[in-house]
């Protein structure tokens, strides 16, 4: 990783970089498996339950790491600005999102919440960068955003609006998540290696 994207990456709380590589492990299997409600072909199938595997593992690598340093540093302040922000705008997802999911279901479009839940995970995302003091995460959150939006656009009569937001998504996902494992875990191998 360049210089770049080592500052877009911050390191100086690699109990946060673990664990978020855990939270992207697990939004790639969440995506991978919503994804399969209606594939056009069963290759695809195999694709996202590769995707969804893939997320599986790297929950599996970075979480007991996360746990064992649960109590070393952490940007989360929970006296600051920006996890209040945090924790009102968690509030008004929630609620927003299952008034969403009720709606939707109430008006027989169930197959849109793929896309409504993921708008929802971007705009969750966004006060995360300030809350964890991660800019890395700002793409993400805006790809996530974008792909929720273009998703009502693209054809749901081949393809379920769960397919888009899953392929578009899961990989993204999955590679984030590997980006902040990397780091993470090189981050406390470095800290633990008397070299």
């Amino acid at each position: 990783m360049n210089d770049e994207g080592v500052r877009m990456l911050s390191v100086e709380f690699p109990r946060d970089v673990i664990f978020t590589a855990s939270l992207f492990g697990f939004a790639t299997f969440v995506w991978a498996g919503w994804a399969q409600e209606r594939p056009r072909h069963w290759a695809w199938r195999i694709v996202f339950g590769v995707l969804g595997l893939a997320g599986v593992a790297l929950v599996g690598i970075t979480l007991p790491t996360a746990i064992r340093n649960w109590t070393s540093a952490t940007a989360l302040r929970v006296d600051s600005v920006p996890f209040t922000v945090y924790i009102a705008m968690v509030a008004v997802e929630v609620v927003g999102g299952l008034i969403a999911a009720i709606i939707l279901l109430r008006k027989k479009k169930g197959e849109l919440m793929a896309p409504v839940m993921l708008l929802i995970v971007g705009l969750h995302w966004v006060p995360m960068i300030w809350v964890f003091e991660q800019p890395f995460l700002a793409p993400v959150s805006l790809w996530a955003i974008a792909v929720a939006i273009v998703t009502f656009f693209l054809p749901s009569e081949k393809q379920a609006p769960s397919f888009w937001c899953g392929i578009l998504g899961a990989p993204v996902f999955l590679i984030t998540g590997v980006i902040f494992a990397v780091v993470g875990l090189n981050q406390f191998a470095s800290m633990t290696c008397a070299c």
